[in-house]
């Protein structure tokens, strides 16, 4: 009993310098309304947010997490429903950034720092069902083999869900393939599909991302596509295709975070904060892979993770002076 008192004791100092630390961190002039914070179909996005929003509660703001589709989310940031949306892909919906920009209604709060990939994934299993793997022209000669009874005779590509602006339908028609694409309910339904068709060693073929968790767990390969150009989208005589555009893969492009213009103004100490926030891809991936494989819930993830690593929070609460 003495020890354990006398760890206690030890303890205390730490603990009361933790909590001095976060206390009386949110800018004076700061609204005392709630931050409101869009939540995404996907782990990782969720990681990301709940990163920032739980900073944020302990600097002494209120948040509310905000459930939003991925493209409605926009106008909600126009609109100044949404303070902010924290992980907008460059290769989904940019255009309806760049509008959110334009329109003098949203902020560009820049970079969140994770580096990404986007194409088809596939279990390296197939690459014996279909010999030539991962080069994309051998898939029309396995078409069948990836098919399912909607598709059949054309193989079977599962997609990103609709409301995430997909246009592997271009793709497919581009490169001549002879695929029908279709929509997954979610993000999370995708990812339960994999592992499905994993476990049971069966074919699938499906459009993707990283990071994630997924590839730490499944290690799925991608597939090989024409490079990308950002030509490739609007000259026909780019990519092997001389007749169509979207003949070619995705580059690695940007994540940022999208604001309220009125942000700045109403929480002007929580605006810098965002402004500073950035994770990296192993960060997210770390937390992400302990929420859905573990079934850790993710406030008890992320608040692990920021006891963890206070120089890390310190830099972002250090933006606000």
């Amino acid at each position: 009993m003495k020890i354990r008192l006398k760890g206690v004791a030890r303890m205390l100092p730490l603990a009361i310098a933790a909590v001095a630390a976060f206390a009386g961190s949110a800018d004076a002039a700061d609204s005392k309304d709630p931050i409101k914070l869009a939540i995404n179909e996907w782990t990782g996005q969720h990681v990301t947010t709940y990163l920032a929003g739980e900073t944020l509660k302990r600097l002494g703001y209120k948040v509310e997490y905000v459930t939003a589709g991925y493209l409605p989310q926009i106008q909600g940031v126009m609109d100044g429903d949404i303070t902010a949306t924290l992980e907008i892909w460059e290769h989904t919906i940019q255009d309806n950034f760049d509008k959110a920009i334009k329109s003098g209604k949203g902020e560009d709060l820049g970079d969140l720092g994770i580096k990404t990939v986007e194409g088809w994934i596939y279990p390296d299993y197939m690459e014996k069902e279909c010999p030539g793997l991962p080069d994309y022209k051998a898939l029309n000669a396995c078409a069948e083999k990836f098919a399912t009874a909607e598709t059949f005779p054309q193989g079977r590509l599962l997609d990103y869900p609709a409301d995430w602006g997909p246009d592997n339908d271009k793709r497919v028609a581009a490169l001549g393939l002879n695929f029908k694409t279709v929509y997954p309910g979610s993000d999370g339904a995708s990812v339960a599909e994999y592992k499905a068709a994993v476990a049971a060693h069966k074919p699938i073929i499906m459009m993707f991302y990283s990071p994630h968790w997924l590839f730490a767990a499944e290690h799925p390969k991608w597939v090989k596509l024409p490079e990308s150009t950002p030509e490739c989208y609007t000259d026909p005589k780019v990519g092997p295709n001389p007749d169509a555009t979207h003949d070619c893969g995705w580059p690695n492009g940007w994540v940022k975070k999208l604001g309220w213009v009125g942000l700045k103004d109403k929480w002007p100490g929580a605006y810098k904060m965002l402004k500073a926030f950035s994770i990296t891809t192993e960060d997210q991936n770390e937390i992400a892979l302990q929420v859905d494989q573990d079934h850790v819930p993710i406030e008890q993830a992320v608040s692990k993770w920021l006891d963890a690593h206070p120089k890390v929070w310190q830099s972002w609460k250090e933006a606000m002076n």
